[in-house]
């Protein structure tokens, strides 16, 4: 008689499975949350709101292409920008396609299971979610309470030896798995540098004040938001001229900082209106993505809070010095990109005509008709 070995008449549990299979597809790091792990959150934590019947949560974190960061922190033309975008994009798209073939792993085992849209998808049935932007679910909780990730200060999440260069996936299903418990202590990457809230033009979040939030009895914190309109605008690529006017995002508006909440949203409306009247150059032509809660087309001009931080404080800092020292970018009438030290690039945009600079500058004042004589 054959007697087995016990391993082989052991059932592999599926928690473990799925691991293996993620890890076979690029994963860093999977885990696991349910509804009591999630508790105490805001709506955004429901896992049961793309599957009513879910009860687990499924995360993965993939790392983005560094190779491609550098180029695009300094402003290297002509295809620092666009190369890193496709690449950003791209990420996006794989980390979508791997939640899928794990969905359809676990529809094989009798699961239903729906994988979740990385961003760009937002709660409609929230009022007033086009500015507020609530994702169906969000990954950064279930990543930070399911040990995928920890918190850095800007609220990106990452990894030792990748930072917040990470793209997160992640699925819900019916299947009942055991949920993982948050990194230690010794295991998070954020040092409190702080030089993510520097790399922010418009200083969307705190360099001091921190906020937390509970998730299934485990408090997390990060730097405070100021305003997400500050984040609209730069993100956004309606401006991009940094708070001390010594360097830009890939962005050519140069919109004064904003002191306060109500003038941040004054300023977002008339920049997202004047950002519609600006050429585009031929590079931008067949770039960009669709932004569902705005309408219309964006195109990836910053990011910098989360791309500037490796997670080694040495590669963080030289991040941060090609960014400040790449200058500022200005769009010429004709719609071509250049870079200029800061004096050069404000002498050529004062340069241009009164009907251009509108486009890019709110104080811009048209010059007053001169009096017409009275005969």
């Amino acid at each position: 008689m054959v007697r087995l070995k016990k391993s082989m008449l052991e059932t592999v549990p599926l928690e473990e499975e799925i691991k293996e299979f993620l890890f076979e597809q690029g994963a860093l790091k999977v885990g696991f949350a349910n509804a009591e792990s999630m508790v105490g959150g805001p709506p955004s934590t429901d896992i049961t709101y793309k599957l009513p019947e879910a009860k687990t949560a499924i995360c993965f974190a993939i790392s983005q292409n560094q190779d491609f960061i550098r180029p695009y922190l300094k402003k290297e033309l002509p295809n620092g920008r666009v190369d890193y975008e496709k690449n950003h994009i791209d990420t996006n798209i794989r980390a979508y396609r791997i939640s899928q073939r794990v969905a359809d792993f676990l529809k094989e085992k009798g699961y239903i299971s729906k994988p979740l849209v990385p961003n760009n998808k937002y709660r409609k049935d929230v009022p007033g979610w086009r500015a507020h932007q609530y994702p169906e679910l969000s990954f950064r909780y279930v990543a930070v309470r399911s040990g995928v990730a920890t918190f850095g200060w800007s609220g990106n999440v990452g990894l030792k030896g990748y930072g917040t260069t990470i793209i997160l996936g992640c699925l819900v299903t019916t299947a009942e798995l055991q949920p993982t418990e948050p990194l230690p202590p010794e295991e998070e990457f954020c040092t409190k540098c702080k030089l993510c809230q520097k790399s922010c033009a418009f200083r969307m979040f705190s360099h001091d004040e921190e906020t937390s939030i509970t998730l299934g009895g485990h408090t997390f914190t990060y730097g405070k938001r100021i305003d997400f309109n500050r984040c609209n605008m730069v993100c956004g690529g309606f401006t991009g001229l940094d708070k001390e006017k010594k360097w830009s995002t890939w962005s050519p508006g140069r919109y004064d900082y904003p002191d306060d909440p109500a003038e941040a949203k004054r300023l977002f409306s008339l920049a997202f209106n004047s950002s519609m009247r600006r050429p585009i150059s031929k590079q931008d032509i067949s770039t960009g993505f669709r932004q569902t809660a705005l309408n219309g087309t964006i195109r990836l001009t910053c990011g910098n809070c989360q791309i500037v931080c490796w997670g080694d404080p040495t590669e963080t800092k030289e991040n941060y010095r090609l960014l400040t020292n790449s200058g500022c970018v200005v769009q010429k009438e004709n719609g071509d990109t250049v870079v200029l030290p800061a004096e050069e690039a404000e002498q050529l945009f004062e340069s241009m005509s009164p009907k251009h600079k509108r486009a890019y500058y709110k104080d811009y004042k048209r010059p007053k008709k001169a009096n017409k004589s009275i005969k």
